[in-house]
């Protein structure tokens, strides 16, 4: 691709965005009240109503679990959700996610870049793009279908020197080779704002010289296809860097000969949006919808406010003739005495309007309302006295529809966090190779627990489900949920039996209401047959056999022993071994049940005594015990 494609494609993309992304920036000058003047005031209503929203859908906790697919095993999935958990406090994630959906909110759209990989931490370094330096194909409203994408970025001369030395940059030797300074126009965005906070607008180059705009644009290379990133000047006079994208995470496309074409990367990018528009390239935001009756509401309250000091300070009418001293009318002091010849005809105030009639509230309340409905926030206002009408069932029903409005932003959300962790995990498989295992850090109740992740178990065919949920959407559904299980609790005792009830706290009872999974360990340490079993598994992988003994608690040991992947010859075996002791204990308590009733020896199938060992692991520990018991010179 040539320097003329890369501008050609480039102004395509900022025609199309440009009267939109000027739009977007006089919202943000709105939201935050910045051009109001100092003889004015503004409604809060904006950025009252987007920070609940905020508050509704972000939070700072993990919120995402893989699932199996064909071919993971369940050690790893543990592996990929005990990194997860490490790489989300590492590459601060809580503080990514809030700018995304910031973004997300405000602009439509909230783009995430996942192109960086840190080798020497052994991380992914993802980061937020700003929507209004940022530019897209017009033409397709799916990511990975796009043509092209760019972003402007800026460097300053002292970093350029470092990649010109590190022969990262190629096409320039000397950073004098290309302008320097930041373009007003592109960042007229950028102005708007500063000039509204009051700050000094930025001049069309900076003064030392040492500050350089650096397109960076992502593009298919004409001569092989594959997908490559530039980096040009912004005069488009010079390419400074190429690079091809060789993230190995691209689809595979099956040809009807049955050879498989490797497409090669996906765009290292990834988009949030909060109002998802199907088949569009742009997409509407919360700003969007409530704009005007931010507007609105400001300018009638400002109306509102100049009818208070008129009222306040009224404009007088008066007779000349009668009034002595104009100039008193202009003042107002205590004790103040105008001579007049006559009060009534001399002079009165003309401006009496009531600033805040019944009219303008019930206008205003309309318009709270009209913004209130669809972005699900509820009642912001003041509540409304209680009527007869105002039932429970209609205030639960209300609340109903605000929640079901916030979770369906919730569920389109999700979408982008999905894709992210898949990218993710890709970078894993791509990079994991190269250093064979990494360090996970989880912080608990015990302290900071440390496990090694074997890279190893990011080598698969297909990649693992990814389940997104919302923690605080979740909350409300978790509190019915335990409420149930508590009630449900007496039932389960005679039900699931002591080591059901035990398996039933640990794994499903006591995590939902626990935060920190670590405290489970502490309630529910590993008993020894867990333990053993869990050993036992390593030989079976191997298609050894490990000795059954009678002493197992058998139930445990099948539990465990069913994770085995891949199952071998000797797993089925031990497997079995464990399911007959478990059925001849069964069997020997049924007969001893049966003699109990009925007083006598029932027939057994085979006409043999009852194995009184078999029906408990103490029972059958008791021969071990007597024989450490004798003395040795016996």
């Amino acid at each position: 691709m040539t320097l003329a494609d890369i501008r050609s494609k480039y102004e395509e993309s900022f025609e199309f965005l440009q009267q939109r992304k000027r739009r977007q920036v006089s919202q943000l000058v709105l939201m935050n009240n910045l051009g109001r003047g100092d003889q004015n005031i503004a409604s809060t209503l904006l950025i009252t109503l987007f920070n609940r929203i905020m508050s509704s859908l972000y939070d700072d906790k993990m919120q995402v679990k893989f699932l199996p697919t064909q071919g993971i095993i369940q050690d790893q999935l543990n592996s990929y959700n005990v990194l997860a958990q490490s790489d989300f406090m590492e590459m601060d994630k809580a503080k990514l996610d809030y700018d995304w959906t910031w973004d997300a909110l405000f602009f439509g759209q909230g783009f995430l870049e996942t192109l960086r990989f840190n080798k020497k931490k052994k991380i992914i370094e993802p980061s937020v793009i700003n929507p209004l330096a940022f530019g897209y194909d017009p033409y397709f409203d799916n990511v990975q279908d796009w043509r092209y994408y760019w972003k402007w970025i800026t460097k300053t001369k002292w970093e350029l020197k470092k990649l010109i030395k590190a022969g990262v940059i190629t096409g320039i030797k000397d950073v004098r080779e290309i302008p320097s300074g930041v373009d007003t126009y592109l960042w007229d965005y950028k102005i708007k704002r500063d000039e509204a906070k009051k700050g000094t607008a930025m001049s069309t180059d900076t003064k030392a010289g040492d500050v350089y705009q650096i397109l960076e644009f992502y593009g298919y290379d004409d001569k092989n296809g594959n997908k490559t990133v530039w980096w040009v000047d912004k005069n488009f006079t010079e390419i400074l860097f190429k690079q091809k994208l060789d993230l190995q995470d691209g689809e595979q496309i099956v040809a009807p000969d049955g050879t498989t074409i490797d497409t090669g990367s996906k765009w290292p990018i990834v988009v949030k949006q909060a109002f998802r528009e199907p088949h569009s390239s742009i997409q509407f935001s919360v700003a969007d919808l409530l704009e005007d009756k931010h507007r609105a509401k400001s300018v009638l309250l400002n109306l509102a406010y100049i009818a208070a000091k008129d009222r306040a300070n009224p404009i007088y009418v008066y007779n000349p003739d009668k009034v002595k001293d104009v100039t008193q009318l202009f003042n107002r002091q205590i004790a103040q005495h105008i001579p007049v010849d006559d009060v009534v005809d001399s002079v009165a105030p003309l401006n009496k309007d009531n600033p805040m009639d019944a009219g303008l509230l019930n206008f205003i309340s309309l318009l709270t309302t009209e913004a209130n409905e669809p972005v699900g926030t509820g009642t912001v206002a003041q509540p409304e006295p209680r009527k007869l009408s105002n039932t429970a069932t209609e205030a639960a029903i209300d609340q109903q529809l605000n929640d079901m409005a916030q979770s369906l932003q919730s569920k389109v959300m999700q979408f982008g966090e999905s894709e992210f962790w898949s990218h993710w995990f890709h970078r894993y498989k791509k990079y994991g190779k190269e250093f064979g295992s990494k360090m996970a850090n989880i912080v608990g109740v015990k302290g900071v627990k440390t496990q090694e992740i074997q890279m190893s178990d990011f080598e698969t065919d297909f990649p693992p489900g990814v389940l997104v949920y919302s923690a605080k959407e979740a909350e409300y559904k978790e509190l019915v949920l335990r409420r149930d299980l508590i009630n449900l609790y007496p039932q389960l005792i005679p039900t699931l039996g002591p080591e059901g009830m035990r398996n039933f706290n640990k794994h499903i009872f006591f995590p939902k209401f626990l935060q920190d999974p670590s405290l489970i360990d502490v309630m529910f340490p590993e008993t020894l047959d867990e333990m053993n079993a869990t050993e036992e598994n390593e030989m079976l992988k191997k298609n050894e056999y490990p000795p059954v003994s009678q002493t197992d608690e058998h139930t445990t040991h099948i539990y465990i022993h069913q994770m085995v992947q891949p199952k071998t010859l000797a797993t089925w075996f031990h497997i079995y071994e464990h399911q007959d002791y478990v059925a001849k204990q069964k069997y020997d308590i049924m007969v001893s049940s049966g003699m109990s009733q009925m007083g006598q020896q029932p027939q057994t199938p085979t006409s043999q005594p009852i194995n009184q060992q078999r029906l408990s692991p103490k029972e059958a520990a008791s021969p071990l015990k007597q024989e450490m018991q004798t003395p040795i010179n016996q």
